[in-house]
């Protein structure tokens, strides 16, 4: 991330009730468990805040680490129009107070810039190209986890973690259901951001648009953005 900024933005969206802030809360909190530091993308153009946060992501311009971005869908209780990148820190401090401020989640005043929310995924073109199963997911991050662990020498700097993380992570994906190439790193955000589904077995469609992949789960979405086409 780059140094925050004042922004002039919409100052709350307001929650249906307080299931979805603790919701929210968990995910947020899923995702700082990857990075201490996240930020936190808000989307919204109506009644649905798209919540977005990294997983994966190139260090450099000469990086071909994909970019591996978390999604979910947030029903508000009423409509409105923003696109805002805030510390997710920042957020769920406010998210601590939603009951006293009665369900309205003041949006932070400070934003941040964080390459990976410059890339969009596609709202249309996705073409279905397999599915993957869950059980295979969470036991491709399972792995991954362990070799991560297994990797690190004691008390790495920031610099070996990324590079540790790219490593594992970026490696292929073993998925003979669909025709999409995806990294490991896929398989780690479904697990570590809550979207597996409880059903060991249950088949998570992929979809591919350009550079794009997604895999769906009735949680959230995975995004992959690779440097070259799928």
């Amino acid at each position: 991330m780059t140094e925050p900024k004042l922004s002039d933005h919409t100052d709350y969206v307001y929650l249906p009730d307080t299931a979805t802030a603790r919701d929210l809360a968990t995910y947020l909190i899923r995702a700082r468990s990857v990075d201490p530091q996240a930020a936190v993308r808000l989307q919204a153009n109506g009644e649905v805040l798209g919540v977005s946060v990294c997983v994966l992501a190139p260090e450099t311009l000469l990086d071909s680490t994909p970019t591996v971005i978390g999604l979910r869908a947030i029903r508000l209780a009423q409509p409105t129009e923003v696109d805002l990148t805030v510390e997710a820190s920042a957020l769920l401090d406010r998210l601590a107070r939603i009951e006293e401020a009665g369900l309205a989640l003041a949006l932070p005043p400070v934003t941040v810039t964080a390459p990976w929310a410059g890339r969009t995924a596609p709202r249309s073109g996705w073409e279905k190209k397999g599915f993957y199963l869950s059980d295979h997911a969470r036991a491709t991050a399972q792995e991954g986890i362990g070799a991560v662990d297994g990797a690190l020498p004691a008390n790495p700097g920031h610099a070996v973690v990324a590079t540790v993380r790219s490593r594992i992570w970026s490696s292929p994906l073993q998925a003979p259901d669909t025709t999409v190439s995806l990294p490991a790193g896929a398989a780690f955000a479904l697990e570590v951001l809550g979207f597996l589904p409880p059903r060991a077995t249950e088949p998570l469609p992929v979809f591919a648009s350009g550079r794009w992949a997604r895999i769906s789960a009735r949680a959230g979405h995975v995004l992959v953005y690779s440097a070259a086409s799928a």
